[in-house]
């Protein structure tokens, strides 16, 4: 009977451990890759746990084959191809559960467990949130831990052993991987190109307003983005952040210029009250960079337009962060011909008890503040109601919002004032973007969420300037209606009104939702934002400001290496050492300080016989040794209690070079 090498001795659980690895570490990736891929996965993920409990159903290899090239046609076709982030990710994840169903011995737990490092790192082409790298180091050091259990030569390690032996690895590789972060060179582009996959689905502002686009994106508390002020923040009302800027109305939806990426910001005749401020910016899948209203300085390689918005050269699929300067008092230039022309553009579906309102706040030749004013004073005055949850508009929604239900939310009101205005001959335009913010005082940063989602009208006055007109605001505190899904999205729901007070339970809720934001805050910082920039300023912050980049890589060759070292250093001074192999090899090397050394893998019980032979003047020392230590170390007797008298005999183990 063929003996088995022990390597390959694979015990059931390390099966099962490989297969609730493979398992956790693809939940991440489900929401991300085809429905196809995961059914797939998932079957053969079932087919290996079945086979540990019934042997029979293990596939063979002929099966295997076929199994594969199942595997390779349902990612092409999921995918129509085997590149990029999404397919790549999806044959990667179909070639480890087949090789799952191949294991036959250690040798394969072991290739398994290697290339799980792949399927954890690929989870970040797709999501680098903090919760997920928490996920993935339990799901790390687990890996570990059984890699140390394959490395028992006799029998599996218990549970407990291998965990302390993956943690203290894990804790071991913190400093070269920190010195690696910290200095490795940061580049401007990346090294190589995934390919152009699809978008991953983000929420946020459109760019273009009909009436529920907003109120539905307010229901949602994601943070848009977080904003960290150079001083003093400017006062609550006056935090609108500014996003698309529409011209025209078609009777139902508002949309931007078609030439709104043309022109360079038209000048300001006044900009007071500047401010500085960083931002980072969630994905938003469009172009434009929010901003303080009114932005003055804008980042390096974006573009200021006519009507002030920031747009990017790209669209926004990964988070942004960007500095900014704003003047909170300004005053605008007047528009030219062309502007104020599309300024005063009217739907076609003015009615005439529209044209009779606004004739009646011209009355007596008011001028455009006063129409303002009185338009303002309506929307007060009248019942009109704040709500989510406005009736459903026909045909003609500024008609019927305006004279029928008068209810809705911000849409409602800012594209019914815009166009009554634009009937009394002022020119306007709709803004899309956020207003106000939240304090975490956890990170002296303000967060922006979608609920904070917000639409208000601009005014061309004269001797003003386009001037921001909030209709919302009009509205009589008595009439809006609380909505209880607002609740606890951030610290005031809707952040224009203000809220109640919180019950305990909500706050304290809402406080760990703080805590879990100011994380989230310091991992995109310190982390997945760290710069050229930054790391340069903290070697500056350490006098090793004057290194470039190649002294960067020099610096950290020898820091890595250094690191590197020590840790080996201890690993090999900590490592703690059978005392049966110290005794044997200082009887050894008793022996050999005669000329009798022992030979490259030869045998304690070939050594003896070797020597007993060669010397039978040493028979009476040697042979008591190593009967002892041979029962010690491959018998049933205690080590422990055998220990003394082996020290003993060694002792007695005097040998003298025969003389010639």
């Amino acid at each position: 009977m063929a003996k088995t090498h022990y390597s390959e001795h694979l015990a059931p659980g390390q099966v099962g451990a490989v297969t609730a690895l493979l398992a956790l570490a693809y939940l991440p990736l489900a929401q991300w890759l085809a429905l196809q891929v995961s059914l797939f996965v998932a079957a053969a993920l079932a087919l290996r746990i079945a086979a540990l409990r019934w042997p029979v159903l293990a596939p063979g290899r002929w099966l295997l084959l076929p199994l594969t090239a199942a595997g390779l046609l349902n990612v092409l076709s999921a995918y129509a191809t085997v590149s990029g982030r999404a397919a790549g990710t999806a044959l990667l994840a179909t070639m480890l559960v087949l090789k799952l169903l191949e294991i036959r011995g250690r040798r394969d737990v072991r290739l398994l467990a290697i290339l799980f490092g792949f399927l954890l790192a690929s989870q970040f082409l797709f999501d680098q949130s903090p919760l997920l790298v928490v996920y993935l180091l339990v799901l790390l050091v687990a890996d570990l831990a059984l890699m140390a259990d394959l490395t028992a030569r006799a029998r599996p390690r218990p549970l407990a052993g291998a965990l302390r032996a993956a943690g203290r690895l894990f804790l071991l590789s913190l400093p070269l991987a920190i010195a690696l972060f910290v200095l490795f060179p940061r580049l401007d582009n990346p090294l190589w190109s995934l390919g152009n996959d699809e978008q991953i689905g983000v929420t946020g502002l459109s760019d273009q307003l009909e009436p529920g686009s907003i109120s539905e994106l307010v229901l949602s508390g994601e943070p848009a983005f977080r904003v960290w002020f150079d001083g003093p923040p400017p006062p609550a009302e006056q935090l609108y952040w500014r996003g698309p800027v529409l011209w025209r109305m078609d009777g139902r939806r508002w949309a931007p210029r078609p030439d709104e990426a043309a022109g360079t910001g038209a000048p300001l005749a006044e900009a007071d009250g500047r401010l500085g401020y960083q931002i980072v910016m969630e994905p938003s899948d469009q172009r434009w960079l929010l901003a303080l209203d009114l932005p003055v300085e804008i980042p390096d390689g974006a573009h200021l337009t006519d009507d002030y918005q920031v747009l990017a050269k790209e669209r926004l699929t990964t988070s942004e962060r960007y500095r900014m300067v704003s003047a909170t008092r300004y005053r605008t230039t007047a528009p030219d011909p062309v502007t104020a022309a599309a300024g005063l553009e009217l739907p076609p579906n003015v009615t005439p008890r529209m044209r009779a309102l606004v004739a009646d706040w011209t009355r007596d030749g008011a001028d455009a503040a006063q129409v303002v004013a009185r338009a303002l004073a309506h929307f007060n005055r009248e019942p009109f109601y704040y709500t989510l949850a406005p009736p459903l508009l026909g045909g003609n929604p500024t008609d019927e919002f305006l004279f029928e239900t008068r209810r809705g939310f911000c849409e409602h009101y800012a594209s019914a004032l815009a166009v009554l205005l634009r009937i009394a001959d002022i020119p306007t335009r709709v803004v899309l973007g956020y207003h106000g913010a939240e304090l975490n005082p956890l990170g002296d940063y303000y967060i922006v969420r979608q609920s904070d989602a917000h639409a208000w009208v601009e005014a061309w006055l004269p001797g003003e300037g386009w001037r921001r007109i909030d209709p919302t605001a009009a509205i009589a505190a008595e009439r809006i209606e609380r909505s209880p899904e607002l609740s606890g999205l951030g610290a005031r729901a809707p952040l224009r009104f203000g809220s109640e007070e919180l019950d305990r339970i909500a706050r304290l809720a809402h406080g760990l939702r703080l805590v879990a934001d100011a994380l989230e805050a310091g991992w995109q910082n310190w982390v997945l934002d760290f710069s050229n920039a930054d790391q340069l300023a903290l070697l500056s912050a350490i006098g090793l400001g004057y290194l470039s980049n190649y002294g960067l890589a020099v610096a950290m060759i020898l820091v890595g290496a250094t690191v590197l070292g020590v840790t080996v250093l201890y690993l090999a001074r900590g490592r703690p050492r059978d005392p049966l192999e110290v005794l044997f090899e200082r009887f050894a090397a008793r022996l050999a300080r005669v000329g009798l050394r022992r030979r490259p893998r030869e045998g304690p019980r070939d050594f003896g016989q070797r020597v007993a032979a060669r010397r039978p003047d040493l028979r009476p020392q040697i042979e008591p040794f190593l009967g002892l230590y041979l029962r010690l170390r491959y018998g049933r007797a205690d080590p422990k209690v055998g220990l003394p008298a082996l020290r003993q005999r060694l002792r007695r183990v005097r040998p003298r070079r025969q003389r010639r």
